[in-house]
């Protein structure tokens, strides 16, 4: 079965065929000293916004950029950030967002893959050397470049303290098309290297809008994340939704549990964008009860119902929102409404948003019906390709425009989604098909356990051994006895196949995690797979 858009007698207006600076320019004829952005550089209104981004569009036209070519950011979260995106946006130009972590041999695959003919960034970025990685990438720093490859024009340095890298007046730009590409974001390489994903101005504003509507976003709400822009969670989502529903957008480089306790405090902070690591950051902070963070209402998280539990009950967002996305899909796919019922949020990742379509299949492409577990697809507001070689869409796509997630789930009655895990982590023991999210909650169900990991690991007897990695709350024992409750406990819970081979008590900072900030299964894997961590 395949779950469909509203139709458009009764799909909610929203800036349907508008671009990111469209927005930015009528937030500013309308709302001229409203908060736009505060964040580690200052802060800035919506007129004052509008102003940079114009004098900088001028500057980088004037600079021999035109219409289409690519600007990569290599910023911290923060001002700069936002302000360099859109005045590369103002002026027709696609915005390549590049990790801060990234080293010379990344920094040379993302920019030469992507054909960058700028790079917006600092001198150093976190104690980092950027001028030096640049040089060992084989891409010349000074700006503009006498001979750079392929018509690059070197790295325009930004120092934190300077108010523009350059300025113009006021000159006629050919700006983008709603159908233009705003962002070209690339994935964080969990099977290969990062692939080029193309997102259109349209698209993030019309996706944005509606999720900004699941979570009942209103006039002078403040959206808080410490998300690097780098990936999509801030650049195709907080992004996109602040602008498409007016709201500040309240910016951290990183997250840092005392400090952004007190940031989150003192800026009445209403909208919380963060996932399980930075919700388990700020629990752990040794301030953590002492900053009035009462003011958090709403806002996207996931992905386990523990997670989940966290934000609502530990931090207080009683209306936070269960999601399911992806870069490829625009943000979030499946949003469930501020306004349902707590247990709805914890046990599923909510319905399609109005953009999009869902179904699932089986692994030939045979819609399931309602209740049956099969691979999750989209279409929609969702990309048609990835940019580059044919390889890189071999398998991820299907007729019709089907967008292969590779996840796998089902849907209920309500055609809410029921995330199971990836398709490449499902587990066989014993003939039986199990999925590692299952146990996994199943363990984090025990009281003393924070977070629980399950991995398939080779039986020398051709079967697979299903080991857990778990992190113990504070206060509780991790011992021999520990672990014998806890298998105990999943025995009394679910079927013998169902209860790990082994199960390890690991520290949270030895866990392996992605550039994303995520558990990293394929490290973890690794870790595991000498027989102690």
């Amino acid at each position: 079965m395949s779950v469909p858009t509203d139709t458009p007698a009764t799909r909610p207006a929203g800036p349907v065929a508008l671009t990111l600076p469209e927005v930015l320019d009528d937030l500013a004829a309308r709302h001229p000293n409203a908060e736009a952005l505060v964040g580690p550089e200052g802060r800035t209104t919506y007129a004052a916004l509008a102003d940079r981004t114009t004098r900088l569009a001028a500057f980088l036209a004037g600079a021999g950029l035109r219409r289409g070519d690519r600007v990569g950011i290599l910023l911290p979260n923060g001002l700069r950030w936002i302000t360099a995106a859109l005045a590369a946006h103002r002026a027709g130009l696609t915005v390549v967002p590049v990790n801060t972590w990234y080293r010379a041999a990344e920094l040379e695959h993302v920019l030469r893959g992507s054909a960058v003919r700028l790079v917006i960034t600092d001198s150093t970025i976190f104690g980092r050397d950027v001028r030096a990685e640049l040089t060992a990438a084989g891409l010349p720093q000074t700006f503009p470049a006498a001979n750079g490859p392929d018509g690059y024009l070197g790295a325009l340095v930004w120092p934190a303290d300077a108010e523009l890298p350059g300025e113009a007046g006021p000159v006629p730009l050919s700006g983008p098309r709603p159908d233009d590409l705003a962002l070209l974001l690339f994935t964080s390489g969990s099977t290969a290297r990062p692939k080029p994903v193309p997102l259109e101005h349209g698209k993030l504003l019309r996706n944005g809008y509606e999720i900004g509507r699941r979570q009942h976003l209103v006039a002078g709400d403040r959206l808080w994340i410490a998300a690097p822009f780098f990936f999509g969670y801030g650049c195709s989502n907080a992004l996109p939704v602040a602008l498409a529903h007016g709201v500040t957008l309240c910016l951290e480089e990183r997250v840092d549990g005392d400090r952004s306790l007190e940031f989150i405090a003192r800026e009445r902070c209403t909208v919380y964008y963060g996932l399980a690591p930075t919700t388990r950051n700020l629990l752990a902070a040794p301030s953590f009860g002492r900053h009035d963070i009462s003011s958090l209402r709403t806002g996207t998280t996931g992905f386990t119902a523990e997670d989940k539990r966290l934000v609502i009950e530990e931090l207080g967002v009683t209306e936070v929102c269960s999601m399911y996305g992806l870069t490829e899909g625009y943000g979030h796919s499946t949003v469930s409404d501020a306004h349902d019922s707590v247990e709805i949020r914890l046990r599923t990742s909510g319905p399609i948003v109005p953009t999009q379509e869902i179904r699932i299949t089986d692994p030939d492409g045979t819609p399931l019906v309602t209740g049956e577990t099969g691979e999750i697809e989209l279409r929609g507001c969702v990309i048609g390709a990835y940019l580059g070689g044919p390889e890189l869409n071999d398998g991820a796509f299907r007729d019709g425009g089907w967008f292969r997630t590779s996840d796998l789930g089902h849907l209920d009655d309500a055609c809410r989604l029921h995330v199971v895990g990836r398709r490449k982590e499902m587990l066989k023991v014993k003939g039986i098909n199990i999925a590692p999210i299952e146990v996994e909650e199943l363990l984090c169900s025990h009281r003393a356990v924070d977070q629980a990991y399950v991995v398939g690991l080779p039986d020398p007897a051709g079967d697979e051994l299903m080991v857990a990695a778990v992190v113990v709350r504070r206060g509780h024992e991790q011992g021999p006895a520990f672990v014998a409750e806890l298998t105990a406990h999943v025995k009394a819970r679910a079927a013998g196949y169902k209860v790990p081979t082994r199960i390890e008590v690991l520290a949270q900072e030895q866990l392996p995690l992605t550039d994303t900030g995520k558990v990293s299964k394929r490290a973890l894997r690794d870790l595991l797979a000498g027989g102690t961590a």
